[in-house]
């Protein structure tokens, strides 16, 4: 073993390795199975399927985000609605029919 070496386990030993690459996960598949590369061919994309700058993409989500929480709050306030119409027993609508004679 040599003192003046920076890696003691590898020492000075020089090689090549030869290395096959797979596209397979565990690298077991058949040779024969493999299909060569298929040349990519350019696809006509229409102009509705290409995809939003960022920009755009941003304000879209933000749109919808805006919508939702519209719906929420258009909900909450009916509901608010219909609790202070319960208190006052002014709830079902079908109810103030009724009290107009009273």
């Amino acid at each position: 073993m040599e003192y003046g070496c920076k890696n003691p386990i590898r020492g000075n030993r020089i090689g090549a390795v030869v290395v096959r690459a797979s596209s397979d996960i565990d690298g077991t598949a058949p040779t024969e199975t493999r299909e060569p590369p298929v040349e990519s061919k350019e696809e006509v994309v229409s102009v509705d399927k290409l995809p939003l700058e960022s920009k755009l993409q941003e304000r879209e989500e933000q749109k919808l985000k805006m919508k939702l929480a519209r719906k929420i709050r258009l909900r909450r306030n009916r509901l608010v609605r219909k609790r202070r119409m319960r208190k006052k027993g002014r709830w079902p609508p079908s109810k103030m029919k009724k009290l107009k004679n009273v």
